[in-house]
């Protein structure tokens, strides 16, 4: 198994994995179970259909630090119904995927021979389109807090062929310079390939969306001490994370492609994030956009 210090271990570990894909029955209308097997790990994928209507675009919903992934999917039904799109919420069970797994996408990676979480995300959404027979509509990858840092660490290090990432609430960011170490920075990346990988996570369509209130006092600085700078709270590093994003771009002349809403009246509560017309603002963009090309 490659190391990972290089570009092309990790995009061989990922062609491995995209290699082990199977083509699994008919999605049913409604809720359902299944199951993704990619990496030697089997995944419950707990999933929603709408009815009557053609479906526009896939959604992957990532869970926060409790895991709740049919919770998520629950959540997410009316922006499914309104939107008329398919809702894959995988199950990264907190045994198998711990922290530096979940929330940290794995990296840097604990031993010569673990995958990192995150190189799961590009065979998830091959399986998705496998399993729903839709192989060319747009995916969209929504992650709320844990589920966020997750998807943040996706963008940064090992994006798919999504078209959109909804950051919602995350207590940590990738900083977009060589300075800080991975998994909060680029410093430590696969040299030959840091700073393309920097340039690419910029322009990058990424949607942080914020609650308006979600200002508690959280991430002590003896946990995670190369976030601290980030800031005290969730809003405030989303707030600084997109700051610096829209100036290292401008720094590095690419186009800058992350946005930023917040919604009001809203705290660290998952289902009122999944709810928001933000979020449904931010999907129906992004599918006229995918459809427009």
């Amino acid at each position: 198994m490659p190391d990972f210090r290089t570009s092309a271990s990790l995009a061989a570990v990922l062609l491995a994995i995209m290699a082990e894909l199977a083509t699994a029955s008919p999605l049913p209308e409604g809720r359902s179970l299944e199951h993704a097997a990619i990496a030697g790990e089997h995944l419950a994928v707990s999933v929603f259909r709408p009815a009557s209507c053609n479906i526009r675009a896939i959604l992957i919903v990532l869970a926060g630090k409790e895991r709740d992934s049919a919770t998520y999917r629950d959540d997410s039904i009316p922006l499914a119904r309104h939107e008329c799109s398919l809702v894959f919420a995988p199950d990264f069970p907190i045994s198998r995927f711990p922290v530096q797994q979940y929330q940290r996408g794995g990296f840097p990676a604990s031993s010569p021979t673990a995958i990192p979480a995150s190189l799961y995300m590009r065979p998830l959404e091959q399986w998705a389109r496998n399993v729903s027979g839709e192989p060319h509509i747009p995916i969209i990858l929504i992650g709320h807090s844990a589920g966020a840092q997750y998807l943040e660490r996706v963008a940064a290090y090992v994006p798919g062929e999504e078209t959109m990432t909804v950051i919602m609430n995350p207590a940590t960011y990738v900083e977009p310079e060589t300075e800080t170490p991975v998994p909060y920075g680029f410093r430590n990346w696969p040299e030959p390939a840091s700073l393309p990988d920097l340039k690419r996570y910029l322009s990058r369509n990424i949607a942080i969306i914020l609650g308006a209130d979600d200002t508690a006092p959280s991430l002590p600085s003896e946990l995670v001490p190369d976030a601290v700078e980030q800031g005290r709270n969730h809003l405030e590093r989303g707030q600084w994370a997109y700051a610096q994003a829209r100036e290292q771009a401008e720094k590095l002349n690419v186009p800058f492609g992350w946005t930023i809403t917040l919604v009001p009246a809203t705290g660290h509560v998952a289902s009122r994030m999944l709810a928001s017309a933000e979020l449904q603002d931010a999907v129906e963009s992004a599918i006229r956009s995918a459809s427009s090309r």
